[in-house]
């Protein structure tokens, strides 16, 4: 079995405040990056134990740069910026992992709940669904038949995962008491080992995430001028977009064929 893992700082267990993860330089937050390379062993760990082939990780949280792949099991493979797109297409991957899961943009109870950029995006939805960055990607994935079998996050975002992909497993590791505070459940170790091991014996049985055909991408800014300047990028790059109101910008998407085809020019 060949298993691609996308991973995110914020549903990690260790992760929670504010705090642990702005700014970027400052002890906690190389704490939480520790936190981020532990929790991944955890699940590379049950992986290997429970057949996996080969399994491909990416850094997924801002660009990359928490993980230090010497931290990381050797037998896991790195991935840089979006060429998981491409193994995907290739078959390369038999399922996908996301570990780290987060709620989307405006969800109560969602610890740092956002949904691609916490400073500027209000909301993006799918064919008129408010939609989570584990939808997108499995959404994407979902072309080339492959499944998202696990999440490993705080109570709210995996179960906003579940009501999309319902037959997903869950690894709940901590819960929200408001936006940017959240505390570790017990056992968490154990939680997320014998979860991942649970998704892998479910291989077949969890459909891939399929969104029909011609998509309609939305997104709703905090600002006017924040759609302003989204707005003249994306035309000057050729993006199909059109202006709904001051803070919303659509465009219809006749088909995927990369990361990109579902975002604005950012």
């Amino acid at each position: 079995m060949n298993i691609y893992i996308r991973t995110d700082i914020e549903g990690i267990p260790g992760v929670n405040t504010m705090d642990d993860v702005i700014p970027r330089g400052t002890e906690a937050y190389e704490r939480s990056c520790r936190h981020l390379e532990q929790t991944l062993n955890w699940v590379l760990e049950a992986c290997y134990e429970n057949g996996a082939d080969n399994v491909y990780y990416r850094d997924g949280h801002g660009g990359g740069g928490n993980i230090k792949p010497e931290n990381i099991d050797p037998r896991a493979i790195k991935l840089e910026g979006v060429t998981w797109v491409d193994l995907a297409r290739e078959g390369k991957f038999d399922c996908y992992l996301d570990v780290g899961t987060h709620a989307r943009a405006g969800t109560l109870g969602g610890f740092l709940d956002h949904t691609f950029k916490s400073k500027s995006i209000f909301e993006y939805a799918l064919n008129g669904k408010p939609a989570s960055e584990l939808t997108f990607i499995s959404g994407i994935l979902g072309f080339y038949d492959v499944p998202c079998l696990l999440c490993v996050g705080d109570r709210v975002g995996c179960e906003q995962a579940k009501e999309d992909i319902p037959e997903i497993t869950m690894a709940i590791v901590k819960e929200g008491t408001e936006r940017n505070l959240c505390h570790d459940l017990p056992n968490i170790e154990q939680t997320i080992k014998e979860a991942t091991a649970k998704a892998l014996q479910n291989y077949g049985k969890v459909p891939p995430y399929k969104l029909s055909l011609p998509i309609t991408v939305q997104q709703t800014y905090y600002r006017s001028d924040m759609a302003d300047v989204v707005y003249k990028r994306s035309l000057e790059n050729g993006k199909p977009v059109e202006r709904v109101d001051a803070r919303t910008l659509r465009m219809t998407v006749p088909e995927v064929n990369s990361y990109f085809d579902l975002r604005f020019s950012e």
